[in-house]
């Protein structure tokens, strides 16, 4: 349409907006079009920013316009980096959140327009409300019956390998359980009966007896999650503060050493660095970084040789688009290879690509390089403190639900409620004590045993709130025994 309308060149920068799309996958229709829309406002904020710092910074900015810049640009992926990781929300992450601040410093430092990058922008962002929502015509219920099948599998797969106690296990069941149920709250669908074919799958898994349907609730509130957020060493706060400094000093290097992009590097340290501190998946993400910015530079060079028009490079970046959706979340290194030319396609105006390409593959390796360091040197112990409050936290969920379980039935909203944040305070256990023991094996081997005794305390507890019938209180002897079993598990220590 923006072509058709004139807007030759800046109709390429309606994939600023078109990036929306990418928040909405496996999210049920009815709740999807706020995703999207919700992305799309801060796609549209992030352009209208950075569009107006590149205009006031000029073709030729100076040191200090270009540092206002970096600055700009940290605080920025610092903030999406939080909130994202506050409300785990999971890939695609605020990558694009960045990359359309990224490029809008740029484009409109070389003559494109502020109010025309905020209506491309604005388009595309229409485009994926449009594009993320057309599946329902034809699968309304897409979504949830997709998660539940998903976790119904899983639950078999366990019931299949002799009910094993494994926790790591029964973390895998939790997980899926709980994405469903979570998808199926989206949809108002937890009265159907999809639904109720997942509760028989649960009262099969935690050997209950067949009784009426009583999902747990929804996730815990916005200001539940970031207030865990804010505690000192929480997840998303380590994973912050490595950002916020790791891209600071990639953003400066970058200008000291007389490079073309800073953003680049910027670019380099959000992606390693964005989902967590976990030293192996980072290194992991490093290298798809590398080898997705080498292979997507080659294809930019190969499209930049043929010449292609406007007319073309619209279709060439919308494919992009399609590829970069189906490639996000499965594989970070192959969504980089599209993720590349797509950038190079928008931000690039010069016609000799010699210099932004060769300063695109050197800032990356600088972005990168920082980030990596960043994981083994910045805040080296933070995770030791992150597990031990990820325990304590399950505990005390613990400690709350046997103590009102004595007088409330199961089935009650509060009880419902604890149960919930039990359920994800085991997930966020599992998840810390996982980094710790993938980041530090030496010192974390000796705490694993208790972790798992702490684990399977916890799983214990909701097994039995399945097992009880949902109008009554968990029976006093049942209670006794998982009293019992938690006093055997002592609170851990910060280190």
């Amino acid at each position: 349409m923006l072509f058709a309308a004139g807007f030759e060149r800046d109709a390429l920068l309606a994939a600023l907006g078109a990036f929306a799309v990418l928040y909405g996958e496996k999210r049920p229709y009815r709740v999807r079009w706020r995703v999207i829309a919700l992305a799309a406002v801060v796609l549209i904020a992030a352009a209208t920013i950075f569009g107006f710092l590149g205009d006031l910074a000029g073709a030729h900015p100076s040191t200090t316009a270009s540092l206002i810049v970096v600055a700009g640009l940290v605080v920025w992926a610092s903030a999406s980096v939080f909130t994202v990781n506050a409300m785990r929300l999971g890939p695609p992450g605020p990558f694009f959140f960045v990359l359309t601040a990224c490029i809008s410093s740029v484009v409109t430092r070389h003559g494109v327009d502020v109010s025309d990058l905020v209506i491309a922008t604005c388009a595309g962002a229409v485009g994926s409300l449009v594009v993320g929502m057309a599946p329902a015509l034809w699968r309304p219920d897409g979504p949830e019956t997709a998660a539940t099948l998903a976790a119904i599998e899983t639950i078999d797969a366990y019931l299949a390998s002799n009910q094993s106690t494994d926790p790591a296990h029964r973390h895998g069941v939790a997980m899926s359980t709980l994405n469903a149920w979570t998808v199926l709250h989206d949809a108002a669908a937890t009265d159907t009966p999809l639904a109720q074919r997942l509760w028989t799958s649960l009262h099969q898994f935690h050997v209950a007896p067949p009784g009426p349907l009583s999902p747990p609730m929804r996730r815990p509130s916005v200001r539940h999650r970031m207030a865990a957020a804010r505690r000192k060493y929480s997840h998303a706060q380590v994973t912050t503060v490595r950002v916020a400094v790791t891209a600071l000093a990639a953003g400066v290097a970058s200008l000291a050493v007389g490079l073309s992009r800073p953003d680049w590097a910027i670019l380099g340290t959000v992606l390693v660095l964005q989902l967590g501190p976990d030293r192996i998946r980072g290194v992991v993400r490093a290298t798809h970084r590398l080898a997705g910015t080498v292979v997507g530079l080659v294809i930019y060079v190969g499209l930049h040789q043929l010449g292609l028009t406007t007319a073309w490079l619209i279709v060439v970046i919308a494919v992009l688009n399609v590829l970069i959706e189906l490639t996000i979340v499965g594989n970070y290194g192959v969504a980089v290879s599209f993720i590349t030319p797509l950038a190079m396609l928008m931000g690039t105006p010069d016609s000799d690509i010699t210099i932004p390409v060769r300063d695109r593959f050197l800032e990356t390796l600088l972005g990168v390089g920082l980030a990596v360091a960043a994981l083994f040197w910045l805040l080296p112990h933070a995770h030791r403190h992150t597990w031990a409050r990820a325990d304590t936290d399950v505990l005390d969920h613990v400690d709350r639900l046997l103590d009102r379980s004595a007088r409330a039935p199961v089935g009650s909203a509060p009880l419902l409620a604890i149960r919930r944040d039990l359920q994800w305070a085991l997930l966020e256990a599992e998840m810390s004590a996982t980094d710790s023991a993938s980041d530090e094996p030496r010192w974390s081997a000796p705490r694993w045993p208790r972790h798992i005794r702490l684990c399977r305390v916890g799983y214990e507890t909701l097994d039995w709130c399945h097992r009880t019938d949902q109008s009554s209180p968990i029976p006093a002897d049942i209670r006794a025994t998982l009293c019992t079993h938690r006093a055997a598990v002592h609170a851990p220590t910060e280190p």
